[in-house]
């Protein structure tokens, strides 16, 4: 069979070759859209994931603001007399306390005072400690003893400058003695941008508020009924001690002893109800007294061991040299705000102390871990208690006296004139307005 011929190859024209590379564009622009499109998904996740990862961040910061708020707070309440800028000063100021606080000494309530809802405030300043000038970094408050207002637009920064504020509310299941603490936070640098409004315009803007109860450990639970408590003897001078106290809550009770009365006290210089002998305004030989140990005779009154009342936020340790006189310490310490003090071994005072002189000087608690010695004419309102013996020698012609009450875990001598005078209102305020602060657990709130 005759083969057939083949036909003669194609040949392709230069119009073909355009439209077969037409084609081929035409498919690598889809497949290019296609990976644009899906770089752009992915990097839109990525976007996503930075702006969640921001947002976490922004949150966080707020809260552990908010939270460390509520500890500055805390602090600030057991805390010494302070300026303007919130700083402790030597001069004769109010605290934290006083400021923004009301305590009842006869309920023990606890409000804030009139005025705006926030108190004060903090903000961090730019920069790391470390660079530059370390002093010029770090926390700035306020603490105005008038009403709080905003503050000025701080310099502009590249970092975060959170801020927080602080407010405190009465809480509905309100309780003696306790108060509502609230620290709202936020990242920007102005404490009213924290507000509710001011967060609303900034949805980059982090933002937290923790609120906590606190509640005031008072400074003296048991409060004694005389102006002389002595777990051991006293001994006194003929005509040398005066006991003063017509409270009809306490009696009009005069002396509290482990032993039996010094056989020289004499009437005329022991003050009771009206109608009542000063004399038999005592309670001697007092077997519950006598028989408690130390510790125990500190409990009674304290609520507490004296390692635990020695600890406590409010304390001031003050230490003085040994055989010197403690006055013009102890005037400093009150200066500065101090109204809980602990003494580390024996207490001399021998000083011409007028000491809170001014009516309207609150009282102070004073714990002298040892003996107790006074010399001299002096003037002291508050409470002493010593973990030692006591002993007061005035042998001028001024008077010594204490208003308030002196407690003794020894014996008690006094010689010359001297004079206890016990009111109950200066020992309501130890009770129900001095003391420590702290938060009540099961109280947080976020």
């Amino acid at each position: 069979m005759k083969p057939q011929p083949q036909p003669p190859p194609r040949q392709f024209s230069r119009l073909d070759q355009r439209q077969r590379g037409a084609a081929t564009l035409v498919i690598v622009m889809i497949l290019f859209f296609i990976m644009a499109m899906m770089a752009s998904f992915a990097s839109r996740n990525l976007v996503f994931e930075q702006r969640m990862a921001s947002n976490f961040y922004r949150a966080g910061l707020a809260f552990e603001v908010a939270e460390a708020g509520a500890e500055w707070s805390l602090g600030m309440l057991n805390g010494l007399s302070i300026d303007a800028a919130c700083l402790p000063t030597a001069e004769l100021s109010t605290s934290f306390r006083q400021r923004y606080l009301t305590q009842d000494v006869a309920t023990r309530t606890v409000i804030a005072r009139p005025g705006s809802a926030i108190k004060a405030d903090c903000v961090r300043q730019a920069g790391e400690v470390g660079e530059g000038n370390s002093a010029s970094h770090g926390w700035v408050c306020r603490c105005p003893t008038a009403d709080w207002s905003a503050a000025a637009a701080a310099p502009a920064a590249n970092v975060l400058q959170p801020s927080f504020n602080i407010a405190f509310q009465t809480p509905f299941d309100s309780r003696a003695g306790s108060i509502r603490l609230l620290s709202s936070a936020c990242t920007g640098s102005l404490a009213a941008d924290c507000a509710a409004s001011g967060m609303a315009s900034d949805a980059a803007m982090g933002s937290a508020q923790v609120a906590i109860d606190v509640a005031l450990i008072s400074a003296l639970k048991m409060p004694p009924a005389a102006p002389l408590t002595v777990k051991g003897s006293v001994t006194v001078d003929a005509a040398t001690l005066g006991l003063h106290n017509t409270d009809a809550v306490s009696a009009g009770l005069l002396l509290r002893s482990g032993t039996a009365l010094p056989a020289n006290l004499s009437e005329a210089r022991l003050d009771s109800m009206p109608g009542t002998p000063g004399l038999q305004a005592m309670i001697s030989a007092d077997g519950g007294l006598a028989n408690a140990s130390a510790d125990q005779m500190f409990a009674l009154f304290f609520g507490m061991s004296p390692a635990q009342y020695r600890d406590q936020p409010a304390m001031r340790r003050l230490i003085c040299p040994a055989g010197s006189d403690c006055g013009p310490a102890l005037a400093a310490a009150y200066r500065s705000g101090a109204r809980l003090l602990w003494v580390d071994g024996p207490l001399n005072l021998s000083s011409d102390l007028q000491f809170q002189a001014d009516a309207a000087a609150g009282p102070l608690l004073i714990i002298a871990n040892g003996a107790l010695t006074l010399e001299g004419p002096m003037l002291f309102k508050g409470l002493i208690y010593a973990r030692g013996h006591g002993q007061w020698a005035n042998p001028s012609a001024m008077p010594a006296l204490l208003i308030g009450a002196l407690l003794i875990e020894g014996n008690f001598q006094a010689t010359g004139s001297v004079d206890f005078w016990y009111q109950a209102g200066l020992v309501d305020e130890l009770k129900n307005r001095h003391g420590s602060f702290v938060r009540v657990p099961g109280s947080w709130w976020y």
